[in-house]
């Protein structure tokens, strides 16, 4: 799968503290080796559509874990995952 990170992707994970920066990094070596099909299935990725949450131009907008609490948010068109923020509680990334 092909990866393309927003600005505002970049500028909220070098805004993180270092674990979740760290998970930034795992979390993309691994999305970037894995099909679509692979990463719904990965353990450790967790990639989940969300039903509740709409990205830009209404595309779905799916959820990546980046550590046990911090969330990217991206979206997903053809084999290209665009990541456009992350956030240290799963919490607020939904909000």
């Amino acid at each position: 799968m092909k990866l393309e990170i927003t600005p505002s992707f970049l500028a909220s994970a070098l805004l993180q503290e270092l674990p979740v920066r760290r998970g930034v990094l795992k979390m993309l070596e691994v999305a970037g080796l894995l099909s679509l099909a692979e990463l719904l299935r990965h353990q450790s990725v967790h990639l989940e559509k969300l039903t509740n949450l709409k990205g830009p131009d209404g595309a779905a907008l799916y959820s990546l874990r980046v550590t046990r609490a911090a969330r990217a948010l991206a979206t997903v068109r053809g084999d290209t995952l665009t990541l456009r923020h992350v956030e240290a509680d799963h919490d607020k990334a939904y909000h």
